[in-house]
């Protein structure tokens, strides 16, 4: 048998294969057989019909196509062991000549990272936080606003009322939208445009009118650059009444014996929120600057589902708030291959960071204990109260396990990394002289030699 490889692509090979020609007639007459059980041919039982019959009645490209498909996972797993190469997701098969036969198998290879020396960083972390009068204030501010009622009031509309109202609009001496009893605060996000200042210095009861052209490429396709004459008349107007800072205000919100409590309670919470949010910033910067030093590379394979995961992801976000993915692509006017070439630059920086991410690990000796593993599905269950016996059997299926298993070992190499950046703890090895070695996330099984066939 006759193998010469070819790099095609990034972490792509293609195999040239040319069977030995015994093989391949074996493999013909296998499929020659398999065709005369299922395709009937006049004056043979099912199976009976003679070879060269059979050879005449379907073709011989078409079996030697099924001969390919026959021969091809014992052709991929010489062609893989005679390399040494590590396959990631399914090859691809095409039949490039007839006499002799002759295929090609494209295979996406493991990705590779080649770590930069991360034991040389050197970097600092955010002064502790603090939190400021001001930030207390504002917190204290936003609780008062959420406990606040809503209070009929005599005067013009101002920015931060609640009003009831009443909007008909008129285009072409039609009506295209007509409301009764609209209620909304009263902001500057308000559309259309001239609405605000339609409301704004309006009294109870009062009309005024206003005039809106919408734009060429509006999501509304009828009223697409058509101008519309707005008539709002105000019904109903509203203050936010806020209560008075005091003890009982905060006994009113929680388990607080007076205001300091309350303040302290606030304080803590915000004080371990800025924290956090500095240990993420420096996370970041420090997971960057690694990605930076570092040498990746990947099959567009890997990339191509990076996207399907971020598609994934946008669908399900999408149908908690009710839609679809084909109503968003409509809403948007995008196709789905616009979708996946907007996601491409994002899917590929968090293909980097994961990567480089597992392969620290790996050099650090990263591991999660099934005792880990156990915990975290016991405090994810746990949040689901009555459910959590039912959430607790999905988690501990296997894909969800193995995704719960993953997202700790990337949450213990991080912290890893950011410890060896800021100095605390020393380095498992010298990254310089960590071996460049296929990327593989540990709790994902090795793909091993996959076979081309049915593809």
């Amino acid at each position: 048998m006759e193998i010469t490889t070819e790099t095609v692509a990034p972490r792509e090979v293609e195999f040239t294969i040319r069977p030995e020609p015994e093989r391949v007639e074996e493999a013909r007459r296998q499929a020659a057989r398999a065709f005369s059980k299922r395709v009937r041919i006049p004056g043979f039982r099912p199976g009976k019909a003679p070879y060269a019959l059979i050879e005449r009645t379907v073709g011989r490209n078409v079996l030697n196509e099924e001969a390919a498909e026959i021969l091809a996972p014992d052709l991929y797993k010489q062609a893989l062991e005679q390399g040494n190469y590590e396959p990631f997701g399914q090859p691809t098969l095409r039949i490039v000549q007839q006499e002799p036969l002759e295929v090609k198998i494209r295979v996406p290879l493991r990705p590779v990272v080649e770590l930069g020396d991360y034991c040389a960083l050197e970097i600092a972390p955010e002064p502790p936080a603090q939190v400021t009068p001001e930030q207390e204030e504002k917190l204290l501010n936003e609780l008062r606003e959420q406990y606040g009622t809503w209070v009929p009031v005599e005067r013009p509309a101002q920015l931060g009322d609640q009003v009831t109202v009443d909007i008909k609009g008129v285009s072409e001496g039609k009506t295209v939208s007509d409301e009764s009893g609209a209620q909304f605060v009263v902001a500057e996000s308000l559309s259309p445009d001239g609405l605000v200042q339609a409301l704004v210095g309006l009294q109870p009861g009062e009309t005024r009118e206003f005039e809106w052209t919408y734009p060429i490429d509006a999501h509304q396709e009828e009223l697409a650059g058509k101008k519309v004459t707005f008539t709002v008349t105000l019904r109903e107007l509203k203050e936010r009444k806020l209560p008075q800072l005091d003890d009982e205000f905060a006994r009113s919100v929680g388990d607080y014996a007076s205001l300091d409590d309350l303040k302290a309670h606030l304080r803590a919470g915000l004080q371990a929120r800025l924290e956090a949010e500095a240990r993420q910033r420096l996370e970041v910067k420090v997971l960057d600057q690694v990605v930076e030093r570092s040498k990746v590379e990947y099959p567009n394979a890997a990339l191509e589902r990076e996207i399907d995961r971020l598609i994934q992801e946008r669908e399900s976000r999408l149908r908690r708030q009710g839609f679809t993915l084909a109503s968003y692509l409509r809403a948007t006017h995008k196709s789905e291959v616009q979708l996946r070439d907007e996601l491409r630059a994002e899917a590929e920086e968090n293909l980097r960071r994961s990567l480089v991410l597992y392969e620290v690990g790996r050099v650090e000796g990263i591991d999660v204990s099934t005792e880990e593993l156990t915990a975290e599905v016991d405090r994810m269950s746990e949040a689901y109260g009555e459910q959590a016996a039912a959430v607790r059997q999905m988690l501990l299926q296997e894909a969800p396990l193995a995704s719960l298993r993953e997202d700790i070992y990337a949450r213990k190499a991080l912290e890893r990394l950011v410890d060896v950046a800021t100095g605390k703890v020393e380095s498992a090895c010298k990254a310089s002289e960590a071996p460049s070695v296929p990327s593989e996330k540990p709790s994902e099984p090795s793909t091993g030699a996959e076979s081309p066939a049915g593809t």
